[in-house]
């Protein structure tokens, strides 16, 4: 039966084959709202929230959607980034169904996505108040505090997570990735850890997800072969199934690289602030750039923000329709995050610009562009230790792909710098950490922002933080992971292999 055979593919993460099954069972059955309801989530669980839209637009046309199908819409407008539009559906939700704790945590996560940082904990406390014992709420408060730095608060409602589910391996390993965890707390995590990876089970992504929290206590510890054990078989586990994805990232680079520039709109907006984009490999140092120039008084930082690559998804399906940079710049100021009045400018440190940079710098003239470099074996192995998730960033769960990457991202970098003259500016990660002072002024000055002495403690910032970086940053600006590579040589061997002499000389110049 396709309806049996979809649940299948969704205990298997594989949602693409979900999609097919559950479509073929809704065709046979299309008034049955059960198999709506799969089809619709596998769409949005598949990363297809577009077509999701549509097929529940499609159901809206024969009867007003049920709250399950609401919840549907609401998730793949958040995936759209159409916030406003999907605050409005999941409170839609609530109002039919005030008992869904589901839907507050996604109105949690709508929240978040705008921004809205303290009315997100507000509706999550209130949703563990009432149910205490809703594992899942207490989890998302839990990260909720992280994102703000009370971590007390977060340990408390991570405890309460355990408790309430002890082998959940999203709550294990966020768990393990706690400061102010007792010693108690690890030997406890330890076992339980353990225990659950040597339970059988077909779902990939949790039980790499164990591994990955078997490899921060593990870290912890100081033991590193056992870190590196648990995160090789981490990683095997998530990249079954993603080396598509290693293909058509090599396509896209070349195609983008051999596209001719956008024609420039006709001038900035004047209703907006200067943008600032922080572009790098992930684990660059990214994030510390934003925080530093977000520490000014007149500097919002926005985080990484999704909006270009969203609509070069669309210009790239529809060219004609959007291949032009003033759809570019009305589709991102239209997805822009409410701004702090008085604010000169704003910084986007979405990494993975780097790939649109020629579509950035002709849509928005007046922006300021960083590149943050950062000795790439150093970028590899923070990657390597760092839980993407199964799709996300699907490169850095083999060292080969990694080393693909990397290529790919010093081949855009040398092409936009050079059909763009003086537009990127180079941020050296080691020189900020040795002398942040000094590159604090440069920060500034490339900004065109006076320099201000809160940029030297950016770990004080009270803006929160959503990505891998969240935890590093609170601590203040050091040099500990400078050179940390050296002690896992051998295991980023294939990394330092995979990466091209012509593009990194000065890599094969250190080494000889």
């Amino acid at each position: 039966m396709p309806r049996l055979a979809g649940l299948c593919a969704i205990q298997q993460q594989n949602f693409k084959l979900a999609q097919t099954s559950f479509e073929r069972a809704w065709h046979l059955e299309p008034d049955n709202p059960e198999l709506i309801q799969n089809y619709g989530l596998s769409l949005v669980q598949g990363g297809e929230s577009e077509r999701a839209l549509r097929f529940i637009d499609k159901i809206g046309t024969r009867a007003p959607l049920t709250p399950p199908q609401s919840f549907i819409c609401a998730m793949a407008l958040l995936r759209e980034h159409q916030e406003a539009d999907a605050l409005t559906a999941v409170d839609l939700v609530l109002k039919d169904q005030p008992g869904n704790l589901q839907a507050y945590c996604l109105k949690a996560d709508i929240l978040d996505e705008q921004h809205q940082w303290q009315r997100a904990i507000d509706v999550l406390t209130e949703l563990v108040e009432q149910h205490p014992k809703f594992h899942y709420g207490q989890l998302r408060l839990a990260k909720a505090y992280v994102s703000v730095e009370q971590l007390d608060a977060a340990l408390e409602h991570a405890r309460a997570a355990l408790r309430l589910a002890p082998d959940h391996p999203e709550t294990l390993e966020f768990a393990a990735t706690l400061p102010g965890l007792s010693q108690d707390d690890r030997t406890a995590l330890k076992v339980q850890v353990s225990k659950a990876i040597g339970v059988p089970s077909d779902n990939r992504e949790g039980v790499a997800t164990l591994h990955f929290a078997a490899a921060s206590l593990a870290r912890h510890e100081g033991d590193t072969t056992q870190e590196m054990g648990h995160l090789n078989e981490g990683h095997s586990l998530l990249r079954e199934g993603l080396r598509e994805l290693e293909g058509r990232s090599e396509r896209d680079c070349c195609k983008r690289l051999a596209a001719p520039l956008l024609a420039a709109p006709t001038g900035p907006r004047p209703d907006i602030p200067r943008p600032i984009f922080v572009v790098g490999q992930p684990r660059s140092g990214t994030t510390l750039v934003e925080r530093i120039l977000s520490a000014h008084s007149n500097v919002q930082g926005l985080g990484e923000l999704a909006a270009v690559h969203h609509w070069a998804r669309k210009a790239e399906a529809r060219p004609s329709d959007w291949q032009d940079a003033q759809k570019l710049v009305d589709f991102y100021v239209g997805h822009l995050p409410d701004l702090s009045e008085g604010s000169a400018t704003f910084v986007d440190k979405a990494p993975g610009n780097y790939a649109l940079l020629g579509a950035i710098a002709q849509a928005f003239p007046e922006a300021v562009i960083l590149n943050v470099e950062r000795d790439p074996r150093d970028v590899a192995l923070s990657m390597w230790r760092t839980h993407f998730g199964a799709a996300g960033l699907h490169y850095t769960h083999d060292l080969k792909w990694m080393a693909a990457e990397a290529n790919r991202y010093r081949r855009y970098i040398l092409h936009w710098q050079q059909e763009l003259p003086g537009r990127i500016h180079s941020i050296r990660y080691e020189n900020l950490v040795e002398n942040l002072r000094d590159a604090a002024n440069e920060l500034a000055r490339l900004s065109g922002v006076g320099f201000e002495d809160g940029m030297l403690s950016p770990q004080a910032s009270s803006e929160a933080v959503r990505t891998a970086s969240n935890l590093q940053i609170r601590k203040p600006v050091n040099t500990s992971s400078i050179g940390r590579w050296h002690t896992f040589a051998d295991q980023l061997a294939p990394f330092v292999k995979g990466l091209e002499p012509d593009l990194w000389p000065e890599i094969q110049a250190a080494d000889e």
